[in-house]
C-alpha cells in the first residue's frame, strides 16, 4: 500500500522543512507583491491626441499580468518546496560560477539604465550580444542573428501587432 503524505515527509515539522526552495519562494512572493504595489507610479499614463489615447491597451497590462503570474508561481512553488529533500547547490558553487552569476546581473542593470536612452531595440542588442558571448557562443552568424533578430522582432511584434509603446531608437 502507498504512504501517506506523513510517511513520506519523515514527520518532520514545518522548520525542518523550510529549505533554500522555500527561502526563495518567499522571497518572489514578497517582490510580486511589492512590484504589483508600484506599478501605477512606474508607468506612464498614455499619451493623448485629440481625447483618445494612442493605444488600443493600457500600458500597464503586461506588467500587471506578468507579476500576477509570478505571484502564482511562486505561491505553487512555495507549497511544492516543502516536499522536496534537496541540497542547496549554490553553497557548492565555485569562484568562478559565482563571478558569472555576478557579472550577468551586472549586465541587466546596465540594460535596465540603457533602455531609456538607448530605446528597447539598441539596448536589447547590446544586452544580448554581450550575454551570448560572454556565456560562450563563439559562432557569428547565430551570435548577429541573435542580436539583431530577436529585439526587432519583438520590437514590431509588440510596437505594430499589439500597439504597445516601447522605447523608440535614439536617432528615430
Amino acid at each position: 500500500m502507498g504512504k501517506t503524505s506523513k510517511e513520506k515527509s519523515g514527520n518532520r515539522s514545518w522548520r525542518e522543512r523550510i529549505n533554500f526552495n522555500s527561502k526563495m519562494a518567499l522571497f518572489f512572493i514578497f517582490f510580486s507583491i511589492l512590484f504589483y504595489l508600484l506599478i501605477p507610479s512606474q508607468i506612464a499614463k498614455p499619451k493623448l491626441f485629440m481625447g483618445r489615447a494612442l493605444m488600443d491597451m493600457n500600458p500597464s497590462l503586461f506588467p500587471r499580468l506578468t507579476i500576477l503570474g509570478l505571484l502564482g508561481l511562486s505561491v505553487w512553488y512555495l507549497i511544492y518546496s516543502f516536499r522536496l529533500r534537496e541540497k542547496n547547490l549554490f553553497e557548492e558553487l565555485d569562484r568562478k560560477g559565482l563571478i558569472r552569476i555576478l557579472v550577468t546581473i551586472v549586465i541587466f542593470l546596465a540594460y535596465a539604465l540603457l533602455l531609456e536612452p538607448l530605446g528597447f531595440v539598441l539596448s536589447s542588442a547590446l544586452t544580448v550580444g554581450i550575454l551570448t558571448l560572454y556565456l560562450g557562443n563563439r559562432n557569428i552568424l547565430i551570435v548577429f542573428l541573435v542580436t539583431i533578430g530577436i529585439p526587432l522582432a519583438i520590437f514590431f511584434i509588440f510596437t505594430r501587432g499589439l500597439r504597445v509603446s516601447l522605447p523608440d531608437l535614439p536617432f528615430f
